[in-house]
């Protein structure tokens, strides 16, 4: 293999690997929406009585923060991209918006 050859193998290579994390921390992001608002639904059904969604809502809290710190910590070593970045505030602001209906 020709070195030109091998330096387009590389390069290819690593932009598929790219691809691939940032569709892994897209699926994160799916699964942080959903928490958020299974969340969102128990407390809020939680505060009007319901006893299944009582016992529910910390699950629920618990599992998007446990997502939350993991995308934090993609954040910090900026393996998010912008669009990535935005789509976390978005969902967090499903979070705070519960708190003020």
């Amino acid at each position: 293999m020709r070195a030109n050859e091998k330096f387009l193998v590389m390069e290819n290579t690593g932009t598929a690997k790219h691809n691939v994390g940032n569709s892994k921390w897209d699926m994160y992001l799916d699964d942080y929406n959903n928490y958020v608002k299974e969340y969102n639904k128990h407390y809020l059904m939680a505060q009007n009585g319901d006893l299944r969604s009582l016992s529910l809502y910390p699950y629920m809290k618990e599992k998007w923060e446990a997502v939350k710190k993991r995308l934090l910590k993609a954040y910090n070593k900026k393996m998010l991209s912008e669009r990535q970045v935005r789509r976390v505030v978005k969902i967090n602001m499903k979070v705070v918006n519960a708190f003020f209906k």
